[in-house]
């Protein structure tokens, strides 16, 4: 028995000692507590001597990212890749350990099955009108086929939120994806390719989406936790993500999500008008107008407008 499979044990059971543990895995004490001491080690078990004590697999893999994250810079590929590995585990790590969770540590899993999982439990659990959605797909050919009412839906879900980011697979920047791409600038929603998404995953908030197996290009189980470190990992695993990948090129001014209402007010349309008619309301309109204003350097709408009209390529307000 691998130190992987001897810990899931432990942690469905949650025996006190190593005997315990050793009986609970049918295996002799020696095997284990060599085991147990390797665990200890990388700080997935604690206890001294006989006595275990659980650490929080959420915690544990946070700190882990975190701790390999500080060096990222000099050996990038290496620690990527070791990030990379925790992250993969993590869905059969929160299945166990929440078969044996103690009530004081609750992270309750959720559970969806079907090729539009993952987008549904999103609508579902989602933090809507505002915040940040960052999400890897590796597949988007299922949108392709998606009813009107659906995306409408969705593409209402996502213009009220700060920003969608949005990783795809680089062989999706082609003619056939065109129209599907247009549809996610219009939503808002900012893209990057990169050449081969590790497997797909969303995270918003303290809210994120696993698949049952990692790797997996198209959803088919979906698990979902709500937990702040596993969530704040997610996040940090994204932007190792983010930054490497390449961003949709020529860049387009309607991937920023105040475009819309700028084209609006443009028009002689008040502020708070304009955030009704692309799907927002008012106050998400003038956080949106705000972060337009730190993003251009500029203090009043009418310099807002000068500075967008230019950086748009459109005669000026």
């Amino acid at each position: 028995m691998n130190d992987e499979t001897l810990l899931d044990v432990a942690h469905r059971g949650r025996p006190a000692t190593i005997a315990e543990l050793a009986t609970l895995a049918q295996i002799p004490v020696e095997t284990v507590t060599t085991a147990v001491g390797r665990l200890r080690d990388r700080g997935q078990l604690g206890g001294r001597t006989d006595e275990i004590r659980y650490t929080n697999p959420a915690v544990w893999a946070a700190e882990s990212v975190a701790s390999r994250a500080t060096l990222l810079r000099s050996t990038a590929r290496e620690l990527l890749d070791e990030i990379e590995q925790i992250v993969a585990d993590l869905p059969r790590t929160i299945a166990h350990w929440s078969v044996g969770e103690a009530s004081s540590e609750p992270m309750p899993v959720l559970i969806r099955h079907g090729p539009r999982a993952s987008e549904d439990l999103w609508y579902e659990l989602g933090a809507h009108g505002a915040g940040v959605l960052n999400a890897v797909m590796p597949d988007i050919s299922r949108f392709l086929t998606s009813s009107n009412e659906r995306v409408a839906r969705i593409s209402e879900a996502m213009r009220s939120k700060d920003a969608v980011r949005l990783i795809i697979p680089a062989a999706t920047a082609d003619a056939r994806f065109g129209e599907l791409l247009a549809s996610f600038t219009a939503a808002g929603i900012e893209y990057r390719f990169l050449e081969n998404p590790p497997s797909w995953f969303w995270v918003d908030g303290e809210q994120l989406a696993v698949p049952f197996e990692w790797g997996e290009e198209r959803p088919t189980s979906v698990m979902s936790v709500r937990n702040a470190a596993l969530a704040g990992m997610m996040s940090a695993y994204f932007e190792t993500l983010w930054q490497v990948a390449t961003p949709a090129s020529p860049p387009a001014p309607a991937a920023t999500p105040w475009t819309p209402l700028l084209t609006l007010m443009r028009k002689g349309i008040t502020q708070e008008t304009a955030s009704r008619m692309v799907g927002v309301n008012p106050r998400t309109g003038r956080r949106r107008i705000a972060q337009a204003m730190t993003y251009y350097g500029v203090s009043t709408l009418f310099a807002l407008g000068v500075a967008w009209a230019v950086d748009a390529d459109q005669p000026p307000p």
